[in-house]
């Protein structure tokens, strides 16, 4: 199945794109993308998005067909040919 993956500022510039499409097995969750673009991506993208328990959620929001990720079942959600996942860092400051 077809998965688009798009990002911005630091992280798609790991990603080479603000937009890219990866191919994932049938029945593949959110954290199997997530390791999937690590191993094409490498130690950055993992630094960036992930951490020991799958995402690092005080630093990125990760949205699945605009649904944030925190809200519907975090890494474990079960993925579906054309969905659209939105990685984004969070942005703080004062």
């Amino acid at each position: 199945m077809k998965i688009q993956v798009r990002s911005a500022l630091y992280i798609s510039k790991i990603l080479a794109g603000r937009k890219i499409f990866v191919e994932l097995s049938e029945q593949s969750t959110l954290g199997g993308l997530l390791r999937q673009l690590t191993d094409i991506y490498g130690q950055e993208f993992y630094d960036a998005v992930c951490d020991g328990t799958g995402y690092r959620a005080n630093k990125v929001a990760i949205l699945v067909n605009g649904a944030n990720i925190a809200a519907v079942g975090g890494i474990d959600i079960q993925l579906k040919d054309g969905d659209d996942v939105l990685i984004l860092p969070v942005i703080s400051g004062g």
